[in-house]
């Protein structure tokens, strides 16, 4: 009797508070879900395949197809033009100039393509087959699209987007640039001088002249 009730006094009781621990961890832990250790991810870099020598592999290659008198031609890392002798090939990044007794016609295929008056000097910036783009620092030039895609004349503060034929002139005295239809159309945009944007649309036999000192134009 004695041995029993030694049992229910101090056994049971040590029982009784294992059992309820264990039922308490249980409660307290039973939303806890074992997360497991993510494993590591590879990162592979591509590496810019950009080159200072050569253009993008998908923009256009020109061709002079005729020239005469003074030509000079500047290449993507010139620092200087020289003086070419017969036509050849002309790729994005370079540079055409006419000189007093020059005039050459430049051609991208399925594109446009370029007569150059004399004194003519024309930056090809940018050769991509949806996105042709020049500069035009000086003279002369006829731009006619022959593709898909109209391209783009910057002259000064003057932006032309041509999907036709035009003569593009920049006076050499006066902060003038002239743009003429011959055929198809042109969208003409530029910022004032409060740098307000402006668009104009530029018909077949029509002009637009351009003032780049004062940002103003006039269509006729």
């Amino acid at each position: 009797m004695k041995a029993s009730k030694y049992l229910i006094l101090t056994v049971i009781p040590v029982l009784l508070i294992a059992v309820g621990g264990f039922l308490f961890y249980k409660s307290r832990n039973r939303d806890i879900v074992e997360v497991p250790t993510p494993t590591a991810i590879s990162v592979t870099k591509n590496t810019p395949t950009f080159s200072i020598e050569n253009a993008p592999s998908q923009s256009l290659k020109g061709e002079i197809t005729t020239m005469s008198g003074e030509v000079d031609w500047q290449g993507r890392t010139a620092t200087v033009s020289s003086q070419i002798n017969s036509p050849q090939a002309v790729q994005q990044g370079e540079n055409l100039t006419t000189g007093a007794s020059g005039s050459l016609t430049l051609t991208f295929p399925n594109s446009c393509t370029i007569n150059y008056s004399k004194n003519t000097e024309i930056d090809i910036i940018q050769t991509l087959p949806a996105n042709v783009v020049f500069s035009q620092v000086s003279g002369t030039g006829e731009f006619i699209v022959n593709g898909s895609y109209p391209i783009s004349i910057r002259v000064s503060s003057l932006l032309t987007e041509l999907n036709g034929d035009a003569t593009v002139s920049r006076n050499p005295i006066k902060p003038i640039v002239t743009v003429s239809i011959k055929s198809g159309s042109a969208t003409l945009a530029f910022n004032d001088l409060n740098y307000i944007s402006h668009e104009v649309k530029v018909s077949a036999g029509q002009t637009y002249t351009f003032n780049y000192g004062t940002r103003k134009g006039v269509l006729k």
